[in-house]
């Protein structure tokens, strides 16, 4: 799913809000905090993304093309995922 910057935004001040009010958690300079949360979300959303784009482009190479949304290929969708998941990261 494709996080729009708006949402990367949002979910970095609720993040950057939880810290904050934590007692565990000292915050010295909550803007440089706030723009390491974005940085690491946009990370993590590409990333996500090029797995997404890997998997869709090993499914489309199949000889029997499935119907996306179908229930077959949503597991294959995850078995691939899961499986370029542990490629990449070598779990």
């Amino acid at each position: 799913m494709r996080m729009s910057r708006e949402r990367i935004f949002h979910l970095a001040d609720l993040i950057v809000k939880e810290l904050t009010a934590s007692a565990a958690v000292t915050v010295r300079a909550p803007d440089e905090l706030r723009a390491e949360v974005v940085r690491v979300l946009t990370e993590e959303a590409k990333l996500e993304d090029s797995i997404d784009l890997e998997v869709r482009r090993i499914l489309a190479s199949y000889a029997r093309p499935l119907p996306e949304g179908s229930r077959e290929w949503e597991v294959l969708y995850q078995k691939t995922r899961e499986e370029v998941f542990k490629r990449r990261f070598r779990l």
